[in-house]
Order: C-alpha cells, then structure tokens, then sequence
C-alpha cells in the first residue's frame, strides 16, 4: 500500500468505478445493489468521499465480492 493516505479515497474510487463498468452498472443500478444513494457513489467514484467500513461492504456486496475483495482489489 502507498505511504501516501491522502490517496485512499482517489484510488479506492477508481477500483469502485472499473468494477462498476465491468459489471455493466450504472451508479443508480449499483446504488440500488448497496442501498446507497447515487450521489454518494458518485463521490466515492470521483474520491471526494472516503467510504466507511458498512459502505465498503455494501458496495462490495453490490459487486458480488467480500469486503475484503474489494480492498484487496483496490490495492488497501
């Protein structure tokens, strides 16, 4: 993992945003996947938000992987 944490949210926004594509998602179809609003994925995806620990795993489960997949994907 990076020494730079200021990275975290930019990195783990992108993973969020190529496994979204891959999935063949829109935000709204993975918001609803994770019962996350929209415009919160678009935040994270865009990494002006940091995900909590519940919204990783929403967000993984809407993927169809572990939370720790996810992190795991994302380089975390």
């Amino acid at each position: 993992m990076s020494a730079d944490f200021r990275q975290i949210p930019k990195c783990f926004g992108r993973t969020i945003r190529e496994l979204r594509l891959k999935a063949g998602l829109s935000q709204i179809q993975l918001a609803e996947k994770a019962d996350l609003n929209f415009n919160f994925i678009g935040s994270i995806e865009r990494g002006e938000k940091l995900a909590s620990i519940e919204t990783v795993i929403r967000l993984a489960r809407g993927l169809g992987l572990s939370g720790a997949d996810l992190l795991r994907q994302a380089g975390l």
